[in-house]
């Protein structure tokens, strides 16, 4: 069995700042971890270097400071980027010939919470072993690297032109296409991309409209950002934009919203761009790689323009292993994290955007048109409490009206039954085409559950 993680969740270490595990003291012995695993010295001797980047939360100094500390401390150079989103830091991390990344922050969070992410120094992320052997370290259980002296301590220097070469790297994605009359209105939720999504959008000649584009260290993601699409809806009404853009705090994921204030979700990105791609050719493989989340009705659009889709467990870092291992470039989550692979190693909320504004011009298409090309097959689900959680394999009953409904289903359809990891739950979704088969096949399963284990 696989050594389970104890600080590293789907993302990083996350917890309320100040709060075990994200005192300065553990991310202090996080950084001298982190580089014993990931700073090995270049052949001439030189120190390794790490770039760090962070959002706009109040304790991001304050962990900051801890992380360069820690990683000066076992001999790493630090290059600080400031704030910037993500996307920016594992670009910088690739582009500057970085050992590795780390980003301080709690992404869509509340302010009260920090997080430490990190990328390889070729702006990927870690594997579930890297991050246990990081553990292993933390926690003393195994040996870490002698600590220098005298020469051999690590500095910090700045990064002045972060933010310009992020940007510049964004507008490029382009490929010389510019956004001239199109309005677009912009929620910052007051995070990183406060200080890059607006350049860029205007080096590309839009008319931005920007919201939520103030932070004071505090109000990171409060009622704004892609969390809150009613939001984004507000300000796309009150602005009359042609689009609208959201980001999280780190800025690493999108919202979108038509020209009618109704919000487009991570499948229907995905499903635009893999359309646009697949015409063009541009898809590798002619695959797209999404979550066992995503709706079916991708699957059925992309066979039917002669692509296929392939699924991973719920996580951008599985799309992106497996957009890695078979040589992929689109991918991403229902919930925003899209990965364009020819332009960024990671969930990338500003290229995402771009890629869909670059779309409705090439098309001349709204996007109230281009997101009709999503089908969204009908989905029956139930939430049952359950008193114990055995193998899910082990319920019979259920299992053999399972294997039944897969079979009419087909290639058209799915069962996903999995156990809450937080609650006494067991949570049961049944996509296909009919709605009816769908609702009578979510009764009769969960029946025999609740019969077994309810």
């Amino acid at each position: 069995m696989s050594e389970k993680r104890q600080f590293f969740g789907t993302d990083g270490v996350r917890a309320v700042a100040n709060r075990h595990p994200m005192t300065p003291e553990f991310v202090l012995r996080l950084g001298q971890a982190a580089a014993a695993v990931l700073g090995s010295r270049a052949a001439g001797g030189e120190r390794p270097r790490c770039i760090i980047g962070r959002d706009t939360r109040a304790s991001g100094e304050m962990l900051e400071s801890a992380l360069i500390a820690g990683l000066n401390s076992a001999g790493v150079d630090v290059v600080l980027a400031g704030m910037v989103p993500t996307p920016a830091v594992a670009m910088l991390a690739a582009q500057t010939g970085a050992n590795f990344g780390v980003v301080v922050s709690a992404s869509h969070n509340p302010f009260e919470d920090n997080g430490i992410k990190f990328v390889h120094g070729n702006g990927r992320k870690l594997s579930d072993k890297t991050e246990i052997a990081i553990e292993k370290i933390v926690l003393g259980n195994t040996e870490e690297a002698t600590r220098p002296e005298g020469r051999g301590i690590g500095r910090v220097s700045r990064m002045a032109d972060s933010v310009e070469r992020y940007v510049a790297h964004a507008v490029a994605s382009m490929g010389g296409l510019r956004l001239d009359g199109m309005r677009v209105a912009l929620d910052n939720a007051h995070g990183a991309a406060s200080y890059t999504s607006a350049l860029a959008l205007e080096q590309l000649g839009a008319d931005v409209q920007v919201f939520h584009s103030e932070p004071d260290g505090f109000n990171i993601n409060e009622e704004c950002g892609c969390t809150h699409s009613e939001e984004l809806e507000r300000l796309v009404r009150q602005s009359q934009a042609q689009a609208g853009i959201a980001h999280d705090g780190d800025a690493d994921r999108i919202a979108l919203c038509d020209e009618e204030a109704i919000a487009l979700d991570g499948d229907e990105l995905m499903a635009i761009a893999a359309e646009s791609m697949l015409r063009k050719g541009t898809l590798k493989q002619n695959t797209l790689a999404v979550t066992i989340m995503s709706n079916y009705g991708l699957d059925d659009l992309v066979s039917r323009l002669g692509g296929r889709v392939i699924r991973t467990n719920v996580g951008d870092r599985y799309v992106l292993e497996e957009m890695h291992s078979r040589g992929l470039n689109l991918g991403g989550e229902q919930s925003g994290h899209i990965i364009f692979g020819d332009w960024a190693t990671t969930g990338d909320g500003l290229i995402a955007g771009l890629q869909v504004l670059k779309i409705m011009k090439e098309t001349g298409e709204p996007l109230s048109q281009l997101r009709k090309c999503l089908k969204k097959f009908p989905q029956a689900a139930r939430n049952l409490r359950v008193r114990s959680k055995p193998p899910i394999t082990e319920l019979a009953d259920a299992q053999k009206i399972i294997k039944e409904t897969e079979k009419k289903l087909g290639d058209y359809g799915r069962v996903l039954l999995r156990y809450s990891g937080t609650e006494s739950l067991i949570r049961l979704l049944i996509e296909g085409r009919d709605v009816e088969y769908l609702e009578a096949q979510a009764d009769k399963i969960a029946s025999a559950i609740l019969a077994q284990i309810g």
